[in-house]
């Protein structure tokens, strides 16, 4: 695959066939995805593309958004993103009709040049249709984290807009936790992942682990590790304490609000862990602003899917008692498709997981207990002295075998599959292959 990227020229004959599919680049946006595609790989068959690796990972994913594949993980996080970001502002959003003006943009991008346009030209195409027609802002886009380093207007990238303003990186931080929160627990509940509580370290490493199955991006991507750090916290926190992906409005950026002086101006101290943030608000109007803003927001949602991660478990449990779990396409099998009972074993599907970056499960352990050290006692704190990162304790745990622990009344879910598939899983460096989740599965 190459690192630098060039349109990638089209034949007459398929131009043809895509303006042919599209009327002209007016209707059917998913089958224009789908030529796309075809074009796509006959030129990866041929070695002649010249696309880079972000262009081609943006077309695949077009397909599974713009045909709402419901048991696709990034058709989920894009679904979620979008929903939570829009309901950030108060808006509702018609995601088809947003996603095939998109396509429909994108298209017509491709019968106008007569090639497969790169990130960057699409990405004018993406956010400014999501901006315009979705009303929707760039903290609240939901490609942001995977794109974070893309210049979308002029040399300034989606990164660089959403840290100038502080109020977008918060939105950001809390729609990007969410999206990942929604599509880690589809994780679960679609491959029977298990969980097991723990200390701080422990659960946090395991978190990662399953965010890598659902959302490998949060590695891969581009976006710096305090960054990263950020979004992983807020979405631990989220799934597995129970808080609002909004942030605690009292605690923003390791300073403390403690109250309305006599003169009723609001009173923040710092604590030991000020300036932790990468977008570091230390003024009290901005502070002032951002709380009101999270105390506004604690309710926010991106619909009725889960957002706990134990609830997704009891879900990947009860899918055990019905003989069937839904099997994710990224597993390149068609959507919809379902495993049956006789299906559960580990030899039927095993995870390669690579390590863990140890800088981010440092800097995501490191934010979690800045948010939560002021509730929590220093014993309960002191386990937290070394780092794993070798891939959720080598366990794929199937659904069927949660369900053994939960009926016996266990307070955790079952270790077993770590017997299952530890000696069948083999652990891979990350490759740098334009799909992040084909190399998850063998």
């Amino acid at each position: 695959m190459l690192e630098s990227s060039s349109p990638l020229t089209l034949t007459e004959e398929q131009i043809e066939k895509l303006r042919t599919d599209t009327d002209n680049g007016t209707a059917n946006p998913l089958k224009g995805y789908q030529d796309m595609i075809i074009f796509l790989d006959a030129a990866n068959a041929a070695g002649t593309d010249t696309l880079d690796d972000a262009s081609q990972f943006w077309y695949q994913q077009a397909i599974t958004i713009n045909g709402n594949d419901p048991t696709s993980f990034g058709n989920i996080f894009i679904h979620a993103a979008t929903a939570y970001g829009a309901a950030w502002d108060g808006k509702t959003v018609d995601f088809q009709s947003l996603s095939n003006k998109i396509g429909l943009a994108v298209i017509n991008g491709t019968l106008e040049t007569g090639t497969l346009q790169s990130i960057n030209s699409m990405l004018e195409d993406d956010i400014g249709t999501s901006l315009s027609y979705g009303g929707m802002t760039v903290g609240g886009w939901g490609g942001s984290f995977y794109y974070w380093n893309t210049p979308f207007e002029g040399t300034e990238t989606v990164g660089q807009a959403i840290m100038a303003d502080p109020e977008q990186y918060d939105k950001f931080i809390a729609t990007t936790a969410n999206a990942i929160v929604v599509t880690g627990n589809t994780a679960i509940q679609e491959l029977g992942l298990s969980f097991n509580s723990g200390s701080i370290t422990n659960e946090v490493d395991q978190f990662l682990n399953i965010l890598q199955v659902g959302v490998p991006t949060i590695v891969d991507s581009g976006v710096q590790t305090s960054v990263k750090a950020e979004v992983i916290a807020r979405a631990f926190e989220e799934d597995v304490l129970g808080q609002s992906a909004a942030g605690n409005p009292d605690l923003i950026n390791g300073y403390q609000y403690v109250g309305k002086s006599w003169f009723n101006s609001s009173g923040w101290v710092a604590t030991a862990n000020a300036g932790i943030s990468s977008v570091n608000v230390t003024d009290i109007r901005e502070l002032n602003t951002l709380r009101t803003t999270r105390l506004e927001e604690q309710d926010t949602r991106s619909g009725d899917a889960v957002t706990n991660i134990y609830s997704a478990l009891a879900k990947a449990a009860n899918a055990g008692i019905t003989g069937s779990m839904t099997l994710p396409s990224e597993l390149q099998l068609p959507a919809g498709s379902t495993l049956t009972a006789g299906d559960l074993t580990a030899s039927k599907v095993t995870l390669n997981l690579p390590a863990l970056p140890t800088d981010l499960v440092t800097a995501t352990i490191k934010d979690v207990l800045a948010d939560i050290a002021p509730a929590i006692s220093a014993d309960f704190l002191a386990p937290v002295v070394s780092i794993v990162g070798t891939g959720l304790t080598d366990a794929l745990n199937f659904a069927g075998n949660i369900l053994t622990d939960l009926t016996r009344g266990s307070s955790s879910t079952s270790s077993y599959g770590a017997g299952l598939s530890s000696a069948q899983t083999t652990h891979v460096a990350p490759s740098s292959h334009h799909n992040p989740f084909a190399s998850l599965f063998a």
